[in-house]
């Protein structure tokens, strides 16, 4: 699969929102408004099977976003897509400038300092409250990695490299 074509993951499907099919959705980016009215969208199940479904209306409202779907029109449709990852097609977001990047590309890079060495791989990025965390395993141990401008010094996209200054404690 060409990095066009890749789903990236953009949010998680709460619940039902009253009963003609609407959803509650958390995005990942919570400052996200990339997903449009009759776009087509990919929900991954827990068993990693993807469903596609095609926007009716969406509502962006800070930790109150919406989304309905054609075809799903009940609550009890609605509940079936509960915990649901919504995805879209890379080539249906917004094209990126110089230097930025979607953070779900980051998994695979290796994670160093400035003098070279390694601390591992990032498996997956999470979004929590406070900032990002990337999530790297060396040796069968997780290290978790605030993505934040006093350890992250760059991210050479080119190279799958991500250059931290690991603040004290950070590899305990």
């Amino acid at each position: 699969m060409n990095k066009v074509d890749k789903k990236i993951p953009l949010g998680e499907i709460l619940k039902p929102h009253g009963i003609k099919g609407e959803l509650k959705i958390l995005f990942y980016n919570e400052n996200s408004s990339s997903l449009k009215k009759d776009q087509t969208v990919f929900l991954k199940n827990s068993q990693e099977v993807f469903y596609e479904y095609k926007i009716e209306r969406i509502i962006y409202s800070f930790r109150k976003n919406r989304i309905k779907f054609f075809d799903i029109n009940t609550i009890d449709e609605a509940n079936q897509l509960r915990g649901y990852t919504l995805n879209a097609l890379r080539s249906d977001l917004p094209k990126l400038n110089n230097n930025e990047y979607y953070l779900n590309d980051l998994i695979g890079y290796s994670v160093k300092d400035n003098s070279d060495k390694i601390y591992g791989k990032v498996n997956s990025v999470l979004s929590l409250p406070a900032n990002n965390v990337l999530s790297i395993m060396n040796e069968e141990k997780e290290y978790l990695i605030p993505l934040i401008k006093d350890v992250v010094i760059n991210v050479d996209q080119n190279l799958e490299v991500i250059i931290i200054d690991p603040i004290e404690g950070l590899f305990n």
